[in-house]
């Protein structure tokens, strides 16, 4: 016997309720519809949502409307369980990880954790920084974001974008070669002055206003006589306070100078340290770094100093002693803006018999020069430590200056 033909509005029955809902649920069902395409095509495509929160709202929607689906969709049962039971399971492993591998499990928490609930003002968010050149609405900007990852925890990371606005929600985000291209207008601003909201501008205006203020009091100071401040060592901390400081001779030296502390014109300024660690290959954790920072005290004083120590593979003392292993391993470099005079240490790890003379005390000075690192923190990217040895310029009957109670304690930059 033959069975009767079904019509073909019959055939054709389940798409149309999912796209035609009579019900709160066939509405869900259709809202879940919606939530997947729009976000196979931010994942697929280079379009990328404004707004975190909207794009983290539409991850939530696939998984709590799969139900409503598998109602209005019997075919599509086995949705809700594939989706909740995936979920689940990364948790579980994630959270057993954290019992075992400490970085492993927080790394798969944290991408979830951002899947689900990430803002604008989370850290895994990248974030439009500076704008580097214009043409139209489209611009080439620099992004930054941090987020846990097996290259570096927490680590901070950078893309260069061209971003083309589409609607007023989405944006059209794809990789720059070039930060200013031909043909676009040169820009060279921080993001924050095209951003609607007007007191991040105004506060951004001010912070640059006072530190250009800064800048001319610094020029002023610098060129009328006056007494030399009483400088004091930094305390010996080890949690990136940006500061470096050592007796020299007997006289403090450290990191001073004018600056804008986002108040007032302040002479304490850790933002006068940069330190660089700089790693060839990442999978020998071999180190190089340098720090850097000045002395801008009154006329007299105005000197810049670089410290860099080479093959460092943690904390721990690192010494040279002699001028070859200076230059090679580990030096350290001052230069006199008002005598254009420079100091080194490889050139005070000379001949001992040069330092002979009613005022050359050489059984005081240190026999190596040495650097002993106290905190190496890949993670929060701080470098700390003690150091000592001795200056000397490159004439070979010039007096060397002992170096003692050297300090640092710096955030450094990481360089590949």
């Amino acid at each position: 016997m033959l069975e009767p033909v079904k019509p073909i509005a019959e055939e054709f029955s389940l798409p149309r309720r999912l796209l035609c809902p009579r019900s709160l649920s066939g509405v869900l069902a259709r809202a879940w519809l919606l939530c997947l395409l729009l976000s196979l095509l931010e994942w697929l495509t280079p379009l990328a949502f404004n707004n975190r929160g909207m794009s983290s709202g539409l991850h939530c929607g696939i998984w709590l409307l799969s139900p409503f689906v598998a109602q209005r969709l019997p075919k599509l049962k086995w949705l809700p369980q594939v989706l909740w039971g995936s979920l689940l399971l990364s948790l579980t492993l994630g959270l057993l990880l954290c019992l075992w591998l400490f970085g492993l499990g927080i790394i798969s928490l944290s991408h979830q954790y951002h899947f689900f609930f990430g803002t604008n003002d989370s850290h895994a968010t990248w974030k439009t920084e500076y704008i580097y050149a214009r043409r139209n609405g489209a611009v080439v900007a620099r992004q930054g974001c941090q987020y846990w990852s097996l290259q570096g925890i927490n680590a901070r990371h950078s893309r260069t974008v061209r971003i083309r606005p589409l609607t007023p929600l989405m944006n059209w985000i794809t990789p720059a070669e070039e930060d200013h291209p031909t043909g676009w207008t040169v820009v060279d601003k921080k993001a924050v002055y095209f951003s609607p909201d007007s007191t991040r501008q105004y506060q951004a205006d001010a912070q640059q206003a006072g530190q250009q203020r800064c800048w001319q009091e610094q020029q002023r100071l610098d060129s009328t006589a006056g007494p030399a401040p009483r400088l004091e060592l930094p305390a010996a901390t080890q949690r990136g306070a940006g500061t470096l400081g050592f007796e020299l001779a007997g006289k403090v030296w450290r990191n001073f100078g004018h600056c804008f502390d986002g108040k007032v014109c302040a002479d304490y300024c850790p933002a006068r340290v940069s330190g660089v660690l700089e790693n060839g290959d990442p999978a020998n954790p071999i180190y190089s770094f340098r720090i850097m920072t000045e002395l801008r005290a009154g006329p007299a004083r105005r000197q810049r100093l670089s410290l860099w120590l080479t093959h460092v593979k943690g904390p721990g003392v690192y010494e040279a002693n002699s001028p070859s292993d200076a230059r090679k391993d580990y030096n350290l470099e001052l230069y006199d803006e008002i005598t254009d005079s420079l100091y080194s240490q490889a050139s005070a790890l000379g001949n001992p018999e040069q330092w002979t003379g009613p005022t050359a005390q050489p059984s005081q000075l240190p026999d190596v020069a040495r650097v002993t690192i106290t905190r190496l923190d890949a993670d929060a990217q701080i470098l700390s430590g003690t150091f000592e040895g001795q200056l000397r310029t490159t004439d070979p009957r010039a007096k060397p200056l002992p170096v003692r109670k050297g300090r640092f304690d710096v955030q450094y930059h990481l360089f590949r």
